[in-house]
């Protein structure tokens, strides 16, 4: 028996399913598949009572303010998925890119200043996937730490300067470009989105994720280097928060280290009302991006309706909690 075969038959096996009583049924299909029905009513219900929300100018704003952290969200879905819960470090990992992307670009080029963004991710994703992979530290204690040390080393190198791009430059042009009515920032979501639903749906490490989030003891067990998948995860999300920054300085043509606060919860938020559990085994990528969509869509009414930030933030812990106590729930009822 093929090695992949092996861990696909440990990892993934359970018990014969009984058929759900009806009410069971019903809950455990909305907690699958409640976010569809709740974007659409959102949405819908926001058309018509929410002034100026249905303008295609509001419309594609939102979907231009949403690709950074629609992007961060999508290339962290790996790592929530693998069950080590999230990567606190995006923030600075997001910062890091975009101060980079425009320093280096400034004196050196784009090409040189991609690969200075590049080495950079990988570094996140090296300490971050070692600590976690191998050394098998807590997920959340590592990436808050290596959020700090991150930051504090940007800050010192940058000596906390803006940086900013030519008004000319490729850099504006792209922050500030559409192809008809869409922005070229919300084609990169779509386009990171298709690649690495891809990648977790359709090649051996993505399914390796999964089953190390079922069954971390099976899948090593089954002969596969766990360390390593854990580290492919943590390099997936630092390449997601990469091109994060690269996206984010193109929006004002300019780069500084508190650039990306609050995408980690902001990501989180969006990959858990998505459906994908914090508890790890089970998630899409797609269906994160519909919960960016959602989760945008809503902070953008609450703007319009000039809710105040700390509302806005009030909400969006409550939305966590909630599709948290879901998730947590649905296992309990899917098991039963």
């Amino acid at each position: 028996m093929e090695k992949e075969t092996l861990t696909e038959a440990i990892a993934m096996s359970k018990a014969p399913e009984e058929k759900p009583s009806s009410s069971r049924g019903t809950f455990l299909w909305m907690a699958n598949n409640g976010i569809f029905v709740f974007t659409a009513l959102l949405i819908i219900s926001a058309a018509f009572l929410v002034d100026g929300f249905a303008s295609l100018q509001n419309i594609t704003d939102v979907f231009h303010r949403a690709a950074p952290i629609g992007i961060v969200a999508a290339g962290m879905t790996f790592v929530v998925i693998s069950g080590n819960y999230l990567d606190l470090s995006v923030v600075a990992q997001v910062a890091s890119s975009a101060v980079i992307f425009l320093a280096v670009s400034n004196e050196y080029g784009l090409p040189l200043a991609m690969l200075a963004c590049l080495a950079c991710a990988v570094l996140y994703s090296l300490v971050n996937g070692a600590a976690v992979g191998y050394f098998k530290a807590n997920a959340v204690i590592v990436t808050l730490s290596t959020t700090y040390i991150g930051l504090g080393l940007l800050r010192f190198f940058s000596g906390g300067s803006i940086f900013f791009g030519p008004e000319d430059g490729p850099i504006r042009a792209f922050g500030t470009g559409k192809i008809g009515p869409v922005p070229y920032s919300a084609v990169v979501l779509v386009i990171v989105t298709i690649v690495l639903s891809i990648l977790l749906t359709r090649t051996n490490f993505g399914f390796l994720v999964k089953s190390f989030g079922v069954n971390e003891s099976a899948t090593r067990l089954g002969g596969t280097n766990t360390g390593l998948v854990i580290i492919g995860a943590f390099f997936v999300t630092a390449l997601a928060a990469m091109v994060a920054g690269w996206v984010l300085a193109s929006f004002s043509n300019t780069a500084v280290s508190a650039n990306g606060q609050g995408y980690e919860f902001q990501a989180l938020a969006a990959i858990i009302v998505g459906g994908t559990s914090v508890f790890g085994g089970k998630g899409s990528v797609l269906r994160t991006l519909l919960g960016v969509v959602f989760v945008s869509v809503l902070t953008n009414v609450l703007v319009i309706s000039n809710i105040s930030f700390g509302y806005q933030q009030v909400a969006l812990g409550i939305l966590i909690v909630i599709a948290v106590s879901v998730d947590a729930v649905s296992r309990k009822v899917g098991k039963s």
